[in-house]
């Protein structure tokens, strides 16, 4: 795919390698593994929008990576937004293509750097503008803190934008005492660009994330989160043809395992 930048191509291919079986080739220093992770959801709510217009999703996704920080993955989901809102005439699939690198300065700090390219397969009217986006993103962590910064490209989510569309993302993830529980905190600011600016946002989530494994190895990786979203968008902007709000509160409650 010709928006993808070289590294990120790789990455993908040797994802692919791997699924037909192969080995991924050797890198000096170090040892790639592949980590994978499914997801059911009662829905699929991202930055603050519902993408499957409150009804259930199933998500999974897979990562390959190694000791020198560069990694690569990819990801999917059903949606629902781009028939009812877009105005698709088919097409039912979220596919992010996804690479960077990303490392740790010490216990405390880290960043990732990288590309993530979203991929949405279906037919659509002639002329309509195609929902795929690619955007850059740099993260840095602190603790328990977090910030991450998405540019896109071109073209925003179904948009025709020029370049220089953003969306900033902070994050608190927030041990509770010595407990399986953790409070997730977020705060997003999409600004769009051009004619699309109408349509710009600021999101909030509240969460609250239980650490499962602590009943037993049955329970390995696992994790339930139960969440609340809002957002201040304007209504009649983000309601699809179904009449439904895409963009009001909503709550939704996920099971996660990671292998």
């Amino acid at each position: 795919m010709s928006c993808l930048s070289s590294p990120l191509r790789r990455g993908v291919g040797l994802l692919l390698a791997l699924a037909a079986g192969g080995q991924p080739p050797a890198y000096a220093g170090d040892a790639p593994s592949v980590a994978t992770n499914v997801t059911l959801a009662s829905q699929y709510i991202f930055r603050g929008i519902t993408q499957t217009a409150g009804k259930p999703a199933l998500q999974g996704g897979a990562e390959l990576g190694g000791s020198s920080g560069f990694y690569a993955g990819l990801w999917g989901s059903n949606v629902n937004w781009l028939q009812d809102y877009q105005g698709y005439l088919s097409g039912s699939l979220e596919l992010d293509l996804y690479g960077g690198w990303r490392r740790r300065l010490n216990e405390q700090v880290g960043f990732d750097l990288g590309l993530i390219h979203y991929r949405y397969p279906g037919s659509r009217p002639a002329g309509m503008v195609a929902a795929d986006t690619t955007e850059l993103y740099a993260a840095a962590t602190w603790r328990w803190l977090s910030a991450k910064l998405f540019y896109s490209t071109g073209r925003t989510f179904g948009f025709d934008t020029p370049s220089g569309s953003t969306y900033l993302d902070l994050g608190a993830n927030l041990p509770i005492g010595d407990s399986p529980l953790k409070l997730v905190l977020h705060a997003g600011q999409q600004r769009l660009r051009g004619d699309a600016r109408p349509h710009s946002y600021d999101d909030w989530r509240l969460a609250l994330s239980y650490d499962a494994s602590t009943h037993g190895a049955g329970w390995k990786a696992t994790s339930v989160t139960v969440q609340v979203t809002g957002t201040d968008a304007d209504r009649s902007l983000w309601t699809d043809r179904n009449g439904v709000d895409l963009s009001r509160t909503r709550w939704a409650v996920m099971i996660a395992r990671s292998f």
